[in-house]
C-alpha cells in the first residue's frame, strides 16, 4: 500500500485539490442514502462504514485508517449504502468525487485507487471466511490469527471490540463473553490490550 504521503502526491500531481474535515470518536462522516459527492483519505484516527440488516444485526463492510481510502468503492455511485462511523476522532482529506473520476485516466492516480480496491476485496473475502465459522470461539481464534503478531506472539488489535464483535459477525456482549471463556479455558491470555494464543505461547516457550 502506498503510504499516505505518495496517495497524496498522487493526488497532487493529478492537480487534485483537497479541504480537511474533523470529526470526534461516534460521530457519522455519512450515513445510508446521502448523496456521494466527495471520496476520502484518512490522515488520522479510524473508520468503519457499517450495513445494517434486515435482522438489526451491523456488518462491517470496511475499516480505514491512516492512509487508507475510504469508500472509494462509492466513487461509482449516486448514494451511500452503509454509515461511516469514527471508531476514534477522525482527520480526513475530501476531495471532489468528479475532479477524481475526470482524473482516473493518469495511471499515478488510477493504479493507487485499484490498488485500494484489491485490498478491500481481500478483507471482505477474510470477513465472509471468518463468518462461516460457526462456533463463536472458533471464528473469534481465527480472527486473532488474521492479526499481525510480534516475536513472542502477543497480537494487539487496533479496533475496538464493539467494531470487532460487527466484523466478525457476533454481537459485542457475545464477543466479550466468549473472550473471557477463551481466557478463563487458557485457550488465549492477555496483557493489557494484547492477547496470545495458547499454541504461540507453546512456540515461544521452545525457543
Amino acid at each position: 500500500m502506498l503510504s499516505i504521503f505518495g496517495i497524496q502526491s498522487a493526488f497532487e500531481n493529478a492537480g487534485l485539490k483537497a479541504s480537511e474535515v474533523k470529526l470526534s470518536r461516534g460521530e457519522t462522516l455519512f450515513r445510508w442514502g446521502d448523496p456521494v459527492r466527495k471520496m476520502y483519505l484518512v490522515e488520522r484516527g479510524s473508520l468503519v462504514m457499517v450495513r445494517t440488516l434486515e435482522n438489526g444485526q451491523e456488518l462491517v463492510v470496511q475499516r480505514a485508517g491512516p492512509g487508507d481510502l475510504f469508500a472509494e468503492a462509492s466513487l461509482f455511485s449516486d448514494q451511500y449504502y452503509c454509515d461511516a462511523i469514527c471508531g476514534t476522532a477522525v482527520v480526513c482529506a475530501v476531495y471532489d468525487k468528479q475532479d477524481i473520476l475526470n482524473a482516473l485516466t493518469n495511471p499515478d492516480l488510477s493504479i493507487p485507487i485499484l490498488r485500494a480496491y484489491s485490498l478491500q476485496i481481500r478483507d471482505l473475502h477474510t470477513q465472509i471466511e471468518l463468518r462461516n465459522i460457526r462456533r463463536a470461539d472458533e471464528r473469534l481464534l481465527a480472527y486473532f490469527n488474521t492479526l499481525p503478531v510480534d516475536d513472542e506472539g502477543w497480537h494487539e488489535p487496533e479496533h475496538s471490540w464493539k467494531d470487532i464483535s460487527r466484523t466478525i459477525g457476533i454481537t459485542h456482549e457475545a464477543c466479550y463473553r466468549t473472550l473471557a471463556a477463551l481466557e478463563r479455558s487458557g485457550r488465549i491470555e492477555r496483557s493489557g490490550g494484547r492477547y496470545r494464543l495458547r499454541n504461540q505461547a507453546a512456540v515461544k516457550a521452545t525457543r
